[in-house]
């Protein structure tokens, strides 16, 4: 722990010579800003317990006029996060997933595999238990074999 932060404080930021210097806060101005910021925590508690723990009048007036109802609606869908999260990723998902549920990476690995099917069915047709067969196949491939060593020489 000691050693990484040691070298933690020898790297530069990137962005050291762009970016404006900062300046830190007077010591008087953290507490200033700490004590600003606990005075606003617990006004806000205490009027949430006034308005919510009382007789509730305002807080029904408000749920039921026109606004209330508005936001209350929109707050309760997540303020539309869910329906835009939606559109935004699940349905251009699935919409990719369905263009490719066929799999076309997985079909042209195929290929190799059918062009042994086929290669063997032709082998079968061959292998007909005829001797001069198998030695007019064994001609042709030595044929072919001569004409390469010819070609490529």
């Amino acid at each position: 722990l000691v050693l990484s932060t040691f070298v933690g404080a020898l790297i530069v930021p990137p962005l050291e010579g762009v970016l404006p210097q900062t300046t830190e806060l007077a010591h008087g101005s953290v507490m200033t800003l700490e004590i600003t910021s606990g005075i606003i925590a617990i006004a806000g508690i205490l009027i949430a317990a006034w308005l919510w723990l009382g007789k509730r009048t305002l807080v029904t007036s408000i749920a039921n006029s026109a606004p209330g109802r508005f936001f209350g609606t929109w707050w309760f869908h997540a303020w539309g996060f869910d329906w835009l999260y939606d559109k935004v990723f699940v349905k251009p998902f699935l919409g990719i997933a369905w263009l490719l549920k066929s799999d076309p990476l997985n079909a042209l690995m195929n290929i190799p595999a059918i062009l042994s099917r086929f290669a063997g069915k032709g082998l079968l047709v061959s292998e007909n238990g005829y001797l001069r067969w198998y030695v007019a196949s064994m001609s042709i491939g030595a044929v072919v074999v001569l004409a390469l060593l010819m070609v490529l020489r």
